[in-house]
This record gives structure tokens, C-alpha cells and sequence, in this order.
């Protein structure tokens, strides 16, 4: 009885090797082999989802050395064809206008109790184990995945998407193509909003903007180094880079004017435009700096209560750090006084980028680069 399903199968008549399947089910219920042919009969028909879905239930409970090996056969043919599709919509993506732009693919985070399905997924598209898979899909905040040719990256986003893995890619020239205001202080905040920032060092401008104008909100905490003394082994002294404080940051997103407002503790002039309360210029020089800069916070969630806010700039910038190439391309529009350079302030500027291109990436393509 098995003879004819196989050949009806390989003769593409399907219908008869439906009947014939129907038919040995009835004369012989328990054929080890019914639903083998049940799932060879799906892949002849290109229902491949649920033909390796049948293989894979059938292969861990099957002793028959010959049922198991077709079996294996089976998963084996699956595992070839998607490979040659999935390397020929590559190909396709690739010959794409831009393809070869460097881009990069952002992971998104996700439950913790749906990791264990996604990561299988994940490990089957970007070609790794499962268990590193589920190590690299965040569930706090975004993990800076990938760089690389944005056709590639968009193809791999899509299989993710489709996957249920929550992704969004974005290009690298976008990143530099904000405006950025630096806030020295804000001027007034009725009937409009005037900051007054520094174009040039030692220069003064003023910016005005609505308060409706504000899309977003981004906020962080950028770590500030120092060089300290310690103690070591048998009393020798060495020299050690720790961090001493951190830096209060909130970006005010402006995608009508393609622009961001940066606001920074360390930077603002506390003193001048705007009081935000009765003790801010009463007080002397550190001692109100965390209190003023809760005043302007508040202020600010009190004229824009329901503004989108990323938050989760620290987990997203441990995994930014490790492309130090990329972050050597980022201008990052932050001016701490440090001794020097650190890439944490190009990773928060990437990761305020990111929220604006990730919602208003349209707004952006229309500008030239």
C-alpha cells in the first residue's frame, strides 16, 4: 500500500496519494508510516512550514533505522531549499539601489518568556547556536546587533520581523545629519520656547520652537572619568581610570525641523534665562546643580505630559561600545570636559539618532546627506 502513495507522490498526483493516504489510515491505523508520507506529501506541495514541523514531532520518537533516515532525508531537503531561496532574495536585495550603504540592525527587546521560541528562530536565520542566540536578544532595551551593507541588514530585519523578533535597521549617514543645539540655557518658555546655545566657541545664538513642535524625549546618563591613585600590591601605587560621577542628559526631539535640543547638568547654565524655582540662583555652583536640573526636568514633563521617552540609554550603549569603528564616524555634539576622549558620548548621540530615525526616518530621507 505504500508503493503507490510513493509513486502518486512522485508523479505530482497529488489527489491520489491524498486518497490513497486517507485509504491506509482506515485499513491500518497505527502504520508507523501514515504520518511520514502525511508530511512528504506537504513538502511535494510546497507546504514546507508544516512538512519540517511534522519531521521534526516524528524524528525523537521513531525507531525504525529506514523511517528515520527519510525522516532526516526530509529535514535535510527543507534545510537546502530555504538556504537557496533565502541566498536568492539575498541576492535580490543586494542588487537593490543603495544596498551597499552601511547600515546597521537594531535588536529590540522582548519579553523574557518568549525568548526561548524566538531564539531558535533567531539562531536559524543569523546561523548560531541557540543558546548564544538567546544571549544576545535583549529584554530592557535596544542592542546595538550588526553593521554592515543596509540590503543585507534590511533582508535579515525582514526574516526577523516575520519571526516575531522584534528589529529596525537604520543608516549610518542619518546619524550625522541632525541639527543639534547644544543648550547653554533656555532665554523664556511663554509664548514659545527660546534657548540660547553656542555655534562657535565663545559665540551666542538663540533657537525658538513651539512646545507642540516636540515629538519625543530622550534621556541619559553619561559616565565621567577620572584618573585616581590606588593602593596596590606591597604598597606600590597605580593608576586607575574609574567613574566619579555621571552627567545628566535630555534630548528634546524636533522632527518638523529635523533637529534635536540637547539639555546637559554639566553644561547648563543655571544662573542665567530662566528660573525654574525660587532657590536655583540663590544657591552656589554644584550644590544646586541636581536640584536645578530636576526643576527644568519637571518643567518640561509639565508642558509635554504625554511626550514617547527612551530611557534605556545604559544597557543599549554596553552593547554600542563594542563598534568602535562606527563610533569613530559620529559626531557627538557633547562638550564635557574630559581628559579624554570616550566613546560613550558618540553611543548616547547614536542612541538619540536612533529614536528619531526609527519614528521619522521619512522626514529624514527627504534631506540630503
Amino acid at each position: 500500500m505504500v508503493e503507490p502513495i510513493i509513486n502518486a507522490i512522485n508523479s505530482q498526483n497529488y489527489q491520489e496519494a491524498y486518497h490513497l493516504l486517507q485509504q491506509l489510515q482506515q485499513e491500518d491505523p497505527n502504520n508507523i508510516w501514515i504520518p511520514f508520507y502525511q508530511a512528504r506529501l506537504a513538502e511535494a506541495q510546497g507546504d514546507v512550514t508544516f512538512a519540517n514541523q511534522r519531521y521534526r514531532e516524528l524524528l525523537p520518537n521513531t525507531v525504525n533505522p529506514k523511517l528515520m533516515r527519510q525522516i532526516r532525508q526530509g529535514i535535510e531537503r527543507i534545510n537546502q531549499q530555504e538556504v537557496k531561496e533565502r541566498q536568492t532574495a539575498l541576492n535580490q536585495a543586494m542588487e537593490q539601489s543603495g544596498a551597499l550603504e552601511m547600515g546597521m540592525l537594531v535588536l529590540e527587546a522582548m519579553p523574557n518568556e518568549l525568548k526561548k521560541t524566538a531564539a531558535q528562530k533567531f539562531g536559524e536565520i543569523m546561523d548560531i547556536d541557540p543558546y548564544t542566540a538567546r544571549l544576545q536578544l535583549p529584554s530592557r532595551s535596544w542592542r546595538l546587533y550588526r553593521t554592515g551593507a543596509i540590503g543585507r541588514l534590511k533582508f535579515q530585519a525582514e526574516q526577523l520581523q516575520q519571526a516575531d523578533i522584534p528589529c529596525f535597521t537604520a543608516l549610518v549617514r542619518y546619524v550625522n545629519i541632525l541639527e543639534v543645539y547644544g543648550v547653554l540655557y533656555i532665554e523664556s518658555v511663554e509664548p514659545k520656547v527660546t534657548i540660547v546655545y553656542e555655534p562657535k566657541k565663545g559665540q551666542r545664538d538663540i533657537l525658538t520652537f513651539e512646545w507642540s513642535e516636540v515629538a519625543q524625549r530622550v534621556d541619559g546618563l553619561l559616565p565621567i572619568f577620572e584618573e585616581c591613585v590606588d593602593v596596590g600590591l606591597r604598597g606600590k601605587l597605580k593608576r586607575t581610570i574609574k567613574t566619579l560621577d555621571y552627567a545628566n542628559i535630555c534630548d528634546l526631539h524636533l522632527p518638523q525641523k529635523q533637529t534635536i535640543i540637547r539639555l546637559c547638568d554639566q553644561q547648563y547654565r543655571f544662573r542665567e534665562g530662566v528660573s525654574f524655582s525660587d532657590q536655583q540662583k540663590v544657591k552656589d555652583g554644584q550644590a544646586t546643580i541636581k536640584e536645578s536640573w530636576q526643576h527644568i526636568m519637571a518643567f518640561i514633563a509639565e508642558k509635554t505630559p504625554s511626550l514617547p521617552t527612551y530611557s534605556e540609554f545604559t544597557p543599549f550603549g554596553e552593547s554600542a561600545i563594542d563598534f568602535q569603528e562606527l563610533l569613530k564616524l559620529i559626531n557627538p555634539h557633547i562638550d564635557l570636559l574630559r581628559r579624554e576622549e570616550t566613546p560613550w558620548d558618540a553611543a548616547f548621540h547614536l542612541y538619540s539618532s536612533l529614536a528619531f530615525m526609527k519614528k521619522f526616518s521619512q522626514k529624514l530621507s527627504q534631506k540630503k546627506g
